[in-house]
C-alpha cells in the first residue's frame, strides 16, 4: 500500500469517526432541546407532545441519513485532494532516489519552498552529486592504485632482469637503487595500512599531547631538508605548553605529511611557517608555505584518496595521494577541524585546531 493511500485511508477514517460522534451528539443534543426548551410542547397532552417528539428524532434522523453520506463524500474527495498534493513532492522525490540508485546521478530533485520536505530535496540533491564524486574517484581509484603499484615492480622487475642477463654488475649503487624502489613499495603500503587504521580502529583517547612540544620536534627533522633546498623554515610557539587530547604519534604523523606537503611544493627561496598557539580554549597549528598553491575548484577534492592535484604523477611532487586523506582522518579522531586557504602561484595554509 502506497504512502498516499495510507494518508488517504487514515485521513478519511478519522474525519469520518469524528462526523459520525458529532452527528450522534448533535441528534442527543437536539432531543434534550425539543423536550425541555419548547414551552407549547410541553402544554400539549402527554400523547400529542410524545407523538411530536418522536416525529421530530424521525425527521432528525432522517435528514442525517441523507445527509451524512452525502458529506463524508464531500469530506473524501477534499481528504484525496490534500493528500494527492501532500504526498505529490514526496513520491517525486521517492521516483527520483531510485533513478539514482540506479546511476543516473545526473538527476536532481526541484526545491520548493522553505519546509522539510524541500530540505529533504535538498538533501538528496546534495547525496546525488557526493555520490556521483565519489564514483568519479572509484573509476580512477583503481588506475591510481595500479599506477603506483606498478612503478616500483616495474622499475625492479627491470634492474633484476639487467642482474640477470649480464647487462649490470650489481654494485652498491644498483643495489641501493633496487632498496629505493622497495622502500618506495614499502612506503605505499604503509600508507595505506595507515589509512585503514584511522578508518577502521575505533579510538577513544585519553592521552594528553603538547602540541608545541611535538611541531617543534617535527620542525626540528625538516631543518637539513629545507637548508638543501633553499626553503626558509620558521617555528612561531608560545613558551607555555599546549595540550591536546591526541596520541603522540598520530599528532607527530599529522604534521609531518602537513609540513613535508609544504616542502615538497615549495622551490627554492620560498619560505615555509608553522605557527602553533591557542585561543578561544582551542589550541591550533597553522602551516603556510609560498609554494605553488592550489586550484580553487581542487580544494574540496583534495583530501580524497589517492588524489593529486599535479595529473602529470611526477614522483618528486605527485607522491601517493594518501597523505592528506590520513591527516583528515586523523585529525576528525581526535575531534579537531582541519581547513584549506590557497591561491595559486602565492601559496597555502593548512589551519587545525583543537579543544583544548
Amino acid at each position: 500500500m502506497s504512502i498516499r493511500t495510507k494518508l488517504t485511508l487514515t485521513l478519511l477514517l478519522t474525519v469520518t469517526t469524528l462526523i459520525l460522534i458529532l452527528a450522534l451528539v448533535l441528534r442527543l443534543e437536539m432531543h434534550q432541546c425539543f423536550g425541555l426548551a419548547c414551552e407549547a410542547v410541553k402544554a400539549l397532552p402527554p400523547n400529542v407532545s410524545q407523538a411530536l417528539q418522536t416525529r421530530f428524532d424521525e425527521a432528525l434522523t432522517q435528514s442525517l441519513i441523507w445527509t451524512l453520506p452525502g458529506f463524508i463524500l464531500f469530506v473524501g474527495l477534499i481528504v484525496t485532494l490534500i493528500s494527492r498534493a501532500f504526498t505529490e513532492r514526496i513520491l517525486w522525490m521517492r521516483q527520483k532516489a531510485v533513478s539514482i540508485a540506479r546511476g543516473n546521478l545526473e538527476e536532481s530533485v526541484p526545491v520548493k519552498g522553505k519546509d522539510e520536505l524541500s530540505s529533504m530535496a535538498e538533501a538528496l540533491n546534495y547525496l546525488s552529486k557526493e555520490l556521483e564524486k565519489q564514483e568519479a574517484f572509484r573509476k580512477n581509484l583503481m588506475q591510481d592504485v595500479a599506477h603506483e603499484l606498478r612503478t616500483p615492480l616495474m622499475t625492479l622487475k627491470s634492474h633484476i632482469e639487467a642482474f640477470i642477463d649480464g647487462i649490470w654488475e650489481p654494485n652498491p649503487d644498483r643495489l641501493r637503487s633496487c632498496i629505493e624502489e622497495v622502500e618506495r613499495f614499502e612506503s605505499l603500503v604503509k600508507s595505506v595500512e595507515s589509512l585503514y587504521e584511522a578508518d577502521q580502529i575505533p579510538l577513544v583517547v585519553s592521552e594528553h599531547t603538547d602540541l608545541r612540544e611535538v611541531a617543534e620536534q617535527v620542525v626540528q627533522m625538516f631543518v637539513p631538508r629545507c637548508e638543501n633546498s633553499g626553503i626558509t623554515l620558521s617555528f612561531d610557539a608560545p613558551i607555555e605548553p599546549l595540550p591536546v587530547i591526541i596520541h603522540h604519534h598520530d599528532l607527530s604523523q599529522i604534521v609531518w605529511n602537513l609540513l613535508d606537503n609544504a616542502v615538497k611544493y615549495t622551490s627554492t627561496g620560498g619560505a615555509v611557517h608553522v605557527n602553533v598557539g591557542s585561543i578561544q580554549n582551542r589550541s591550533y597549528v597553522h602551516i603556510t608555505d609560498t609554494g605553488i598553491g592550489i586550484p580553487e575548484h581542487e580544494l574540496d577534492n583534495i583530501f580524497e584518496r589517492f588524489y593529486r592535484v599535479d595529473k602529470s604523477r611526477d614522483r618528486n611532487r605527485g607522491g601517493s595521494g594518501l597523505g592528506l586523506a590520513i591527516v583528515k582522518r586523523l585529525v576528525e579522531r581526535s575531534n579537531g577541524k582541519i581547513g584549506i586557504e590557497s591561491n595559486p602561484g602565492s601559496g597555502t595554509t593548512f589551519s587545525i585546531d583543537w579543544p583544548r
